[in-house]
């Protein structure tokens, strides 16, 4: 009996260390980030908020809120002319894009839109997949 469960068992670990080595299996356990392109229209209210602070002030503002929110802001810029903020954006996951656009827009001082975009990298993935993938029309 004993020698049975030895048997049976040896294999079973050999599995186990063979999926825990497995690249597809790493690459699951990789942190995927998720990257945005935002614009922040200016309201009235948002307008007057940002005379009373400097825009360095308001894009360290704008990076606080990002970070509690599990989002990284990478870029900022500000279009005067048309007072619109624009940004790139890198969160963990979308509910975290979610509630950053949920939150900033109720607060009224802006209205703000999110695009998710892709490195060059990922798109090579998107356009390796795609280029295998027929539409149910061309079945």
């Amino acid at each position: 009996m004993d020698q049975r469960i030895a048997f049976t068992s040896v294999p079973m670990l050999l599995a186990a260390i063979a999926l825990v080595a497995s690249p597809a299996l790493g690459q699951q356990g990789e942190q995927t980030h998720h990257r945005y392109f935002v614009s922040a229209e200016l309201t009235v209210e948002g307008m007057k908020n940002l005379q009373k602070q400097t825009a360095t002030g308001l894009r360290a503002g704008v990076a606080e809120f990002a970070e509690a929110a599990g989002c990284k802001l990478e870029s900022w810029y500000f279009e005067p002319g048309a007072s619109t903020a624009r940004a790139i954006v890198d969160c963990s996951n979308e509910i975290g894009a979610a509630a950053l656009l949920v939150s900033a827009n109720a607060a009224g001082f802006a209205h703000v839109t999110a695009k998710p975009v892709l490195t060059a990298e990922e798109l090579d993935k998107v356009l390796a997949v795609s280029a295998a993938t027929r539409p149910p029309q061309q079945q």
